[in-house]
């Protein structure tokens, strides 16, 4: 029996080898192995703990900055989007909670209709939080 036959139970959905080009704003690129769309953070984390750990686990946000080679992508690809993990809230007065998934240019937005500074920069950045976090931005 193969990792792909072993995959944790999910609330969200569970693709094998689906395509990636759709998921990425170039649209080019081959499958991956298994794509994991999580329905929250709780199936997310329920998932990755029950993954076997030898699994390869690649995150995806929404693809701005992203090139999927032809040959695809081996392992798990988790795409984090949509309104679980795009929430951008904000705690207090001088704070803000942004999700992975969230795009940079409405946290920038946010961030200036509730007067805080600092976060300008982030307008023109494209892609998610949770990647311009992973790659420096």
């Amino acid at each position: 029996m193969n990792w792909r036959e072993r995959l944790p139970a999910v609330r969200g959905r569970l693709l094998q080898d689906e395509p990636l080009a759709p998921f990425t704003w170039l649209r080019v690129g081959g499958p991956a192995d298994v794509l994991f769309l999580p329905a929250d953070e709780a199936d997310l984390s329920a998932f990755l703990s029950a993954l076997d750990p030898a699994v390869p686990v690649t995150p995806l946000g929404v693809g701005s900055n992203t090139l999927v080679r032809d040959g695809g992508v081996e392992g798990v690809v988790i795409r984090l989007a949509g309104r679980p993990f795009a929430r951008i809230e904000r705690i207090g007065e001088r704070r803000i909670l942004a999700g992975a998934g969230a795009l940079d240019a409405q946290l920038a937005r946010e961030a200036a209709a509730a007067g805080l500074a600092g976060l300008e920069f982030y307008r023109g950045v494209p892609g998610s939080v949770g990647g311009a976090l992973v790659m420096n931005a």
